[in-house]
């Protein structure tokens, strides 16, 4: 399957160069980055970062109207199905689980200045035990699902059952995988009173707010009305936006729920395409079929602000990285493993190809962020002699053949045809031959959760991965404990008893000052042991029309969409 590219003379020039007959494929991306080089990287080779374009900031202090109608072209292959959690990873969380559901706990993304935490959600408060172990929330009084039933206590403790107990009548093992990385702590949880939930933890477990904030509560008449297989084309919850209209791989339209509880949605329909290829959003978006884009071409940025687009970009926890199976040769050897991140030339990935449209990755985290650890630093330069030497060490003068399986699209993945393309030639150049294995972006989600050692999945070396890196919790996927099936995702099969111990150290750790420092140095460790290779940091990328008002990126992957509205 070939890649997508952005544009339609972007992709013309490289089905010219790939013809070529004296260019093989590295040489072929190798050229084609030539043919774009000069406008976007400088002279030291630092990356020359794109930045938000003029017009986003005032558009999105522009709080002075409401109604209109917000037409959004997703990355994702499909409609996120609407339940909880939604398909579609991330992005189904952004435009579909966030705006219909509610959990206990609600992120601040209605601000920019700081990386979101858990706020008051369903529950006006909460508080832990001297014990560490036990959970009480005081829940919102007087609030109602879309179709008019209570939400109470009940209502948490049947969304709780349905996604954890196996022999709950409308348990859903889909909803179980891709909840039970944020439940797997639970070991109770009980209704005290209609107003009061108690949730007990197997291990005194700080991140509990940080879990509850992604565990949406459904509306129980509709789940029980409508059954496991149909609930999802009758979705209920409390949320900001109501569904309207669901169709499967087409749209999903939602009107606002005027009886929110808190700050009401100002649009008077808010609808979700899925539009996969990055051409086709752009197109939608020049046309005014949608008026907003995710992730449109890189190459379109500069046309698009001229034409009075508003850029809007933002660094924030999201990281772009190669994950290995670390239980198999090559890869258990850290030789091997560092050896490939000195291979990758992020400079021409962040500059060249993408436009400065990303930021170069060496951990996890990026510098600025609080975990971010400074004496990891920039690790990884790009030194491919270098590479070849450690490779040679560890008994590969020769390099070796491995496959990476990446997706043709999806959320939060960029633009990962070509990406995978520049990181072929690099891996190239220090004798590794990888096979690139296109594959759906649900597929690649379904081996993330399942785990690379697997025996369906050991065809596969590695696996190209988009974690939102936002929360606590999304880091404990490194800790050993987590390695399937006895939990989840340990997707490499990692172990280390260093990083085991700061995680472990930094979840019963309820001072957060104290708990941040203990993942700062937990990252700092993981980044030494590289069971990924650390790609790039993406900016969020995505472009509005000037129509669109009220709209505020926060630093997350997440978004707030109760104050956009459309002007006329």
């Amino acid at each position: 399957m070939e890649p997508t590219y952005w544009t339609r003379a972007t992709h013309m020039r490289r089905r010219r160069l790939l013809r070529a007959g004296a260019l093989g494929a590295g040489s072929a991306v190798a050229a084609w980055l030539a043919a774009c080089r000069g406008t976007t990287s400088s002279e030291s080779g630092q990356v020359s970062v794109a930045t938000t374009s003029k017009g986003a900031d005032a558009a999105a202090g522009d709080t002075s109207g409401s109604g209109g109608v917000l037409t959004v072209a997703m990355s994702a292959g499909n409609v996120p199905y609407p339940n909880t959690p939604p398909s579609e990873g991330g992005e189904g969380f952004r435009f579909v689980g966030f705006q219909i559901y509610d959990g206990l706990t609600r992120f601040n993304f209605d601000q920019g200045d700081t990386v979101p935490s858990p706020n008051p959600g369903l529950a006006e408060k909460w508080s832990v035990d001297a014990d560490k172990l036990t959970w009480t929330f005081s829940l919102r009084k007087g609030v109602k699902f879309h179709d008019g039933t209570d939400f109470d206590a009940e209502a948490v403790v049947f969304n709780l059952d349905r996604i954890i107990k196996k022999d709950h009548p409308l348990f859903d093992q889909g909803l179980y995988a891709a909840s039970t990385a944020r439940t797997g702590t639970i070991d109770s949880y009980r209704a005290v009173d209609p107003g009061t939930l108690e949730i007990k933890t197997k291990l005194p477990f700080s991140f509990l707010p940080w879990d509850m904030g992604s565990t949406l509560i459904a509306s129980p008449t509709a789940a029980k009305k409508w059954g496991v297989k149909e609930y999802v084309n009758h979705p209920v919850g409390t949320g900001p936006f109501r569904s309207e209209k669901y169709i499967d791989g087409q749209v999903l339209e939602m009107t606002p729920n005027r009886d929110y509880w808190g700050p009401k949605a100002k649009l008077d329909r808010l609808i979700v395409r899925p539009m996969p290829e990055p051409a086709t959003r752009l197109a939608a978006l020049q046309s005014g079929e949608v008026l907003w884009a995710e992730v449109p071409p890189p190459d379109s940025k500069k046309q698009l602000e001229a034409a009075g687009f508003n850029v809007v970009l933002k660094q924030y926890p999201h990281a772009i990285r190669i994950d290995y199976n670390v239980a198999d040769k090559p890869f258990d050897d850290i030789r091997v493993r560092q050896a490939l991140q000195y291979a990758v030339d992020r400079q021409a990935m962040c500059g060249s190809l993408l436009g400065g449209l990303c930021v170069p990755s060496t951990q996890l985290m990026y510098k600025g962020h609080p975990w971010y650890e400074e004496m990891a630093g920039d690790t990884y330069v790009h030194d491919p002699r270098k590479a070849k030497q450690m490779l040679a060490d560890a008994g590969y003068p020769n390099g070796f053949k491995m496959t990476i399986a990446y997706p043709t699209g999806g959320s939060g993945n960029m633009w990962p045809g070509p990406m995978m393309e520049l990181l072929q030639r690099d891996l190239k150049n220090v004798g590794v031959d990888a096979e690139l294995a296109p594959l759906e972006w649900n597929t690649i989600l379904t081996i993330y959760r399942a785990g690379l050692f697997t025996p369906e999945n050991r065809k596969y070396n590695a696996l190209f991965f988009s974690p939102n890196t936002g929360t606590p919790p999304a880091l404990l996927n490194y800790l050993s404990n987590r390695i399937q099936p006895a939990g989840c995702c340990n997707v490499w099969g990692y172990k280390s008893a260093e990083v085991d111990r700061l995680l472990l150290a930094s979840q019963t750790e309820f001072e957060p000052a104290t708990s941040d420092a203990l993942i700062r140095q937990a990252m700092g460790a993981m980044a030494k042991d590289a069971p990924s290779i650390f790609l790039v940091h993406d900016l969020n990328f995505r472009v509005l029309s000037p129509k669109v008002r009220g709209f505020v990126q926060s630093q997350s992957w997440w978004a707030d969409l109760r104050s956009v509205w459309v002007k006329s």
